[in-house]
């Protein structure tokens, strides 16, 4: 990698890898949530994604104030078109790791149900049961994570270009 261009610090490698592995979890176990049919197991499962979901919510926001705090120099050569896109997608992908947690969670309340984490303790409750707001909730966790899983795509087949094709120091910077 060239000297003129600064990597990611560790603090925001360490946070970008176990957002993508929390992530990649939730996504495939709420979709096995879909399949499963009701009983003991499927409860087990929805009760472990509940609670990794909140604290994800927690990762997200550490991730974030890690992120903003130490901002990395563009590559060099990058078309200002290009940079815009990729922080489109960046800000697009961080909206959604603030929205998948809170509609999460909101979903759950406004269903009556509370969202507890590992039965150490319960996420305060911030709303009501509501049958017409759990619907809603349910409909913007389901529409965010199809846009994450989108995202996920784009983000990915954008660093594999960047590393195969255009053979810059983009992925390197994160690994």
């Amino acid at each position: 990698m060239s000297s003129e261009v600064r990597s990611y610090n560790k603090a925001s490698k360490i946070m970008h890898w176990l957002s993508a592995l929390v992530i990649g979890g939730l996504l495939v176990s709420g979709l096995a949530l879909e399949e499963l049919s009701k009983g003991e197991f499927k409860t087990w499962v929805i009760g472990n994604h509940k609670a990794i979901g909140a604290l994800f919510l927690l990762i997200a926001l550490a991730r974030f104030a890690v992120r903003f705090s130490n901002p990395v120099d563009p590559l060099p050569g990058t078309e200002r078109k290009d940079y815009i896109k990729a922080k489109a997608l960046q800000g697009l992908m961080y909206v959604s790791m603030l929205v998948m947690p809170l509609s999460g969670i909101l979903m759950s309340q406004s269903g009556g149900r509370p969202v507890s984490v590992f039965g150490l303790f319960d996420v305060p409750t911030l709303i009501g049961e509501s049958h017409g707001l759990h619907e809603f909730f349910e409909g913007v966790h389901g529409l965010t994570a199809n846009a994450l899983i989108l995202l996920i795509v784009l983000h990915v087949a954008a660093a594999l270009l960047h590393h195969f094709k255009m053979k810059d120091d983009t992925l390197r910077r994160m690994i």
